[in-house]
């Protein structure tokens, strides 16, 4: 066990020792795309081969943010949440775990589906400290198609981290119009479960 501790340890301080020497290069990018994204996904998979990754435009501060995300498989947060943690500091990155909520959003496009939040509500339920939830959707009927899309959505309101730890079961139906007004819409679910966190803390 000691071992591997030691190897995982030793892995991530070499990739971040890699990062420091590449990281002017890598924030400009967009001069070398291709070549350079390939290059880090290699990196990255001397870690662990599910580790994927998003830059963030340039900030109005002059700094990028650099997103290591476990692509939501729940069994390597850990070593995203490490790798983050020991990751060094720099002027011009923001490094951060976990896709983030995207601010702003209104609606995703997945495949052939257009999902507005608008069209999305949901009941909730407390299950031993997360939260079971039952999505009422628009236009909803059960397949691949939709199961990603409601992936997708909620991935973007609540980030990836909360998506896959503080939800339980996901239950997805078609939304019947007159019991909108029962139901929660889908933009009051972080409250809901920053609320039950808060509960559980005190």
């Amino acid at each position: 066990m000691l071992v591997k501790l030691f190897s995982k340890k030793r892995k991530q301080e070499a990739f971040w020792h890699w990062f420091t020497k590449n990281n002017e290069t890598y924030f400009r990018f967009e001069q070398n795309q291709n070549f350079l994204f390939s290059q880090l996904k290699s990196e990255l998979n001397k870690i662990s081969n599910d580790i994927v990754f998003q830059f963030s435009p340039i900030l109005e501060d002059g700094t990028r943010e650099f997103i290591i995300s476990a692509d939501g498989i729940k069994s390597i947060f850990p070593i995203v949440s490490d790798l983050v943690n020991r990751a060094p500091k720099y002027s011009k990155w923001h490094i951060i775990a976990f896709r983030q909520p995207i601010v702003g959003l209104t609606q995703i496009n997945y495949d052939n589906l257009v999902v507005k939040f608008d069209d999305v509500f949901f009941r909730y339920g407390k299950d031993n400290g997360q939260i079971a939830i039952e999505l009422h959707i628009k236009n909803f009927c059960e397949s691949h198609e939709w199961t990603g899309a409601v992936f997708i959505l909620l991935d973007a309101i609540l980030g990836e981290y909360h998506t896959e730890i503080s939800l339980s079961r996901i239950e997805k139906k078609l939304l019947k119009e007159e019991e909108a007004i029962d139901l929660y819409p889908i933009t009051d679910l972080p409250k809901v479960i920053q609320n039950y966190h808060l509960e559980l803390n005190n």
